[in-house]
C-alpha cells in the first residue's frame, strides 16, 4: 500500500463503429469526493454511471470530468431544415428578380436561423447500448490513468511526510532528555514556591490544592508521551497508505494541541524551542497531509 495524491490527471480515447470520443480528468485536493462534468448535449443519462464507477475507485478530490464526442455517420448531432431553407430559396429568387440581385449563396441561406438545427440526440435510446458500453470502459482508462498519476506524487508525498514524522520524533527525544537535565531546577523552584505558600498561613486543603497545581504544571512527561504515541500512530498511516487524509489531517491537530500544552507548560527556555520547533514541522505535515487521499 502506499499514499495517494488528490491532484492528477488523466484522459483516455475510444471509438465504436463511427464514434470516436475523448475523456479527460483533472482533479485537484479536497476535503470530500467532488464530482463536476462536461457533457455533450444529449448524455445526461450518462452521469449516474459515471459518478458511480468515479465513487468506486476514488474517495477524495475535487474532479472536473469532461466528455468530447464526434461521428461521421447518420447519427449527426445537427440536420438541415430543408422545408426551411426551401422556402429562403424561393423567396431569394423572386426578390433577386424583381430587384435585380444576384442569386443567393448557399453559406448565407445556411447562416440563418433555423436553417441548420442542433439535433438532440439521447444516450439512454436502446440503440446506443453497445456504444455506451464502450465509452463507460474508456472512462475506466480515465481513472486508471488519473490513478497512475496520483499514485506517482503520493510516493513523493510519502517521503516528505516520513522525513517529517522523523524529525518530530527526533525533537521529542531532545525534549525528553530537556526534562531530566533540568528535574532539579524544577524540584527547587516547586521547594521555593511551596515555602511563598507556607508564610502565606494558607489552609492545609489550600495548600494540597496549591502544591496539586504546581506539581501538573511542572510534569510534561504526560504530554511527551502522547506526542509519541502520535507519532508513531502518524507513520503507521503513511506506510498504511490511502485512503488516509482525512485521518492524517486529524492527527496533525492532536499533535498540535500537546505541543501547545507543553509550550503552556515549560519553564525551560531550551524546552520552550524545542516546543516551537515541533509547532513549525507539525504545520509542515498539515500542509503536505492536505493532499493525502
Amino acid at each position: 500500500m502506499t499514499l495517494k495524491s488528490m491532484t492528477g490527471f488523466g484522459r483516455a480515447e475510444g471509438s465504436f463503429e463511427n464514434w470516436f470520443w475523448v475523456w479527460e480528468v483533472r482533479a485537484v485536493n479536497g476535503k470530500s469526493l467532488d464530482i463536476r462534468m462536461k457533457l455533450p448535449s444529449g448524455y445526461e443519462s450518462l452521469e449516474p454511471l459515471i459518478r458511480k464507477h468515479i465513487s468506486n475507485v476514488l474517495h477524495r478530490g475535487s474532479l472536473q470530468i469532461s466528455l468530447k464526442v464526434d461521428t461521421t455517420g447518420q447519427d449527426l448531432p445537427y440536420r438541415i431544415n430543408e422545408e426551411w431553407l426551401q422556402i429562403l430559396v424561393n423567396s431569394a429568387s423572386e426578390v433577386g428578380r424583381g430587384h435585380g440581385f444576384g442569386t443567393a449563396q448557399l453559406n448565407g441561406l445556411y447562416a440563418v436561423k433555423g436553417v441548420v438545427e442542433e439535433v438532440a440526440l439521447s444516450a439512454a435510446d436502446p440503440k446506443y447500448k453497445q456504444r455506451n458500453l464502450q465509452l463507460l470502459a474508456s472512462l475506466a482508462e480515465m481513472t486508471v490513468a488519473l490513478d497512475v498519476a496520483r499514485l506517482s506524487e503520493g510516493k513523493v508525498l510519502a517521503k516528505i511526510l516520513t522525513a517529517n514524522i522523523k524529525a518530530m520524533d527526533g525533537e521529542i527525544g531532545k525534549a525528553l532528555k530537556c526534562t531530566i537535565n533540568t528535574a532539579k531546577v524544577i524540584q527547587q523552584k516547586f521547594t521555593q514556591r511551596f515555602e511563598e505558600l507556607l508564610a502565606e498561613k494558607l489552609p492545609q486543603d489550600r495548600l494540597i490544592q496549591e502544591a496539586a497545581i504546581l506539581a501538573v504544571k511542572a510534569d510534561v512527561q504526560e504530554e511527551l508521551d502522547r506526542l509519541g504515541a502520535h507519532i508513531k500512530q502518524a507513520l503507521i498511516l503513511t506506510k498504511q497508505g490511502s485512503p488516509v487524509g482525512r485521518k492524517l489531517d486529524f492527527l496533525s491537530q492532536e499533535i498540535l494541541r500537546e505541543i501547545n500544552t507543553l509550550c503552556s507548560k515549560s519553564n525551560d527556555l531550551a524546552l520552550t524551542n524545542i516546543g516551537l520547533e515541533l509547532k513549525s514541522l507539525v504545520e509542515q505535515f498539515r500542509e503536505q497531509a492536505a493532499n493525502v487521499e
